[in-house]
């Protein structure tokens, strides 16, 4: 699990190489879910 909501409603996942969220993080001025995915990307090159 990456994120989850206070209600304990799980949001954002990662398993191996596999990354999913609920919502688009692109549509929020929040980062840290492409520069993940960004660092990964980078580490398998």
């Amino acid at each position: 699990m990456l994120a989850a909501l206070d209600d304990g409603r799980v949001v954002a996942v990662e398993q191996g190489n596999l990354m999913g969220t609920s919502f688009h993080p692109e549509m929020t001025r929040e980062h840290r879910f492409h520069e993940r995915f960004l660092d990964r990307v980078r580490a398998a090159s």
